[in-house]
């Protein structure tokens, strides 16, 4: 074994409980020292459920290190993390003076990109030269539309915070239909202003006009803010097949595994187990090595399991009561989360050589606003 953690024990009945202990880990370079003392090693990330198990069989922990390529270049990386630490200090200070972000808030008509091109052509990037008064009158004289202005360094990023003139439209405001988010049935509407585009029972679609900002006097359209409290029925569906004669992946109990180093996500080093297996499910983990390290290191465990095909047989009576469940779920992961369940149900459609199952969830969603006023 390349890389583990050696532990060295002392303790009675070392044979029975190290067996008992090689069932749930692999244990690798067993040596009795004597009669009491054992040197044997586990992998790494076995070694604090190991470590639990042996003080829980009364086992005294003589020496618990670790061995191998890994730890050495755990060692050689702090090095160089702190190296890199004092170089990126270093950096820092060099480069803190100046103003390297710009950050833009409250335009409108205006683009973030003018106002900052026009800061970056006539002033300092230097933050102890920079006058952000200088900024702010720059700014109001430059463009018209700006009625308020701000401007203030935090750190290495100036951020300008920018109040536009109101236009006609905006200070009047300029009515607008309610219109659906969703698809589905229209159950319930209660309208305070405005025409209605819709009636209870109506089916719409997502983009449809429930409301128009306007009431009709005389035969003549007014504006009018639309304004209403519609009720939705929203359906999730989904669907799930069942054979009575079918076949299925399962795992073997066989796998191999490679364990990868990555820095900046490249591998530096790669422990890996042969694996011929024909047919396999993949499980990828990353685990972070060291805490509070400028490196980011990590370890990549991917494990291959073996699969094999299993014939069953299981009639639609005995899988009912499942499927049924199966059904349900996939159909809330359709909906994204229902807030009011209004109703639910399932049919059952039998095909030549399978049955199918079709869940249905009914969510009840209200559009609009009613005007407490």
């Amino acid at each position: 074994m390349k890389n583990g953690v050696q532990f060295k024990i002392k303790g009675l009945n070392q044979e029975k409980n190290l067996n008992i202990l090689a069932k749930k880990f692999p244990i690798y370079d067993i040596v009795r020292v004597s009669k009491n003392c054992s040197i044997f090693k586990v992998k790494i990330f076995h070694a604090k459920k190991v470590r639990k198990t042996l003080i829980e069989y009364n086992f005294e922990i003589l020496e618990e290190k670790r061995v191998g390529v890994l730890p050495l270049l755990l060692k050689v990386f702090n090095i160089y993390a702190i190296s890199a630490l004092i170089f990126c200090s270093i950096l820092i200070f060099a480069q803190s003076p100046f103003i390297w972000q710009y950050e833009i808030l409250g335009e409108k008509s205006l683009t973030k990109q003018e106002i900052v091109d026009f800061i970056k052509d006539n002033f300092t990037k230097n933050k102890y030269k920079l006058s952000t008064k200088s900024v702010e009158g720059a700014l109001y004289d430059e463009y018209e539309e700006i009625s308020f202005v701000s401007v203030i360094v935090r750190g290495q990023t100036l951020i300008v915070n920018i109040k536009e003139k109101l236009l006609p439209d905006e200070i009047y405001g300029e009515f607008k239909p309610i219109i659906s988010e969703y698809d589905g049935k229209v159950s319930e509407i209660e309208l305070i202003s405005g025409t209605l585009a819709v009636k209870t029972g109506d089916y719409i679609k997502a983009g449809d006009v429930l409301v128009y900002p306007y009431y009709v006097d005389d035969g003549v359209e007014k504006p009018v803010m639309a304004n209403a409290e519609i009720t939705l029925d929203i359906y999730h569906t989904s669907s799930i097949m069942h054979f009575e004669d079918r076949v299925e992946l399962i795992r073997t109990g066989e796998e191999a595994e490679i364990l990868e180093v990555l820095l900046f996500n490249l591998p530096i080093y790669i422990n890996s187990k042969s694996m011929n297996f024909t047919l396999y499910e993949t499980v990828v983990e990353e685990q972070v090595l060291i805490k509070n390290n400028i490196l980011p290191l990590k370890l990549k465990r991917t494990t291959y399991y073996e699969l094999e095909e299993v014939k069953l047989h299981e009639t639609f009576e005995e899988a009912k009561e499942r499927l049924v469940e199966e059904a349900r779920e996939k159909a809330l992961l359709n909906s994204g989360g229902c807030d009011i369940i209004k109703d639910e149900y399932y049919t059952v459609e039998e095909n030549e050589n399978s049955v199918t199952i079709n869940y249905c969830i009914v969510e009840e969603v209200k559009v609009g606003k009613v005007d407490e006023n």
